[in-house]
């Protein structure tokens, strides 16, 4: 584990992603916090949760949407959240998200969320979801201060 900002950990990860999602006609709009303190936290890691979350918000995107990278206070711990405008997530499959192998892509595996949601408690946290049908999802990792 590093000290790390979250805002850089974040910036990275879309840094990472933008020529993807450039390819599918998507925009990422990044809304960063001031004065959040730094997290000790493995930045690797994490950047792979962040890229994942990423590039699951780009698939359930329409052509030309907008996608929200936001880093923010949490209680006493902090966020990063990733929100789209996409179809959202049935009511039904919201409780089996981060179980191993559930997908509802054809072209899924199913171990992107269960793996993310590993790494997020593996640093003490906890992945979040808010989705709502035709509404879009947000999926917030959520983070204790250092």
């Amino acid at each position: 584990r590093e000290l790390v900002e979250l805002r850089d950990v974040a910036d990275a990860a879309a840094r990472a992603i933008e020529p993807l999602l450039a390819e599918r006609g998507l925009r990422l709009a990044r809304v960063h916090a001031a004065d959040l303190p730094a997290l000790a936290v493995d930045p690797t890691r994490l950047r792979q949760v962040l890229w994942n979350l990423l590039d699951n918000a780009a698939k359930a995107s329409p052509d030309g949407a907008a996608i929200e990278l936001v880093t923010r206070r949490d209680g006493a711990g902090l966020a990063i959240d990733v929100i789209d405008h996409g179809a959202g997530i049935a009511a039904a499959d919201l409780p089996r998200i981060f179980e191993p192998f559930f997908t509802t892509r054809p072209d899924g595996t199913g171990l992107g969320l269960a793996i993310c949601q590993k790494l997020v408690r593996g640093h003490g946290g906890e992945l979040v979801v808010r989705s709502a049908p035709a509404a879009g999802s947000t999926f917030s990792v959520v983070l204790p201060a250092a």
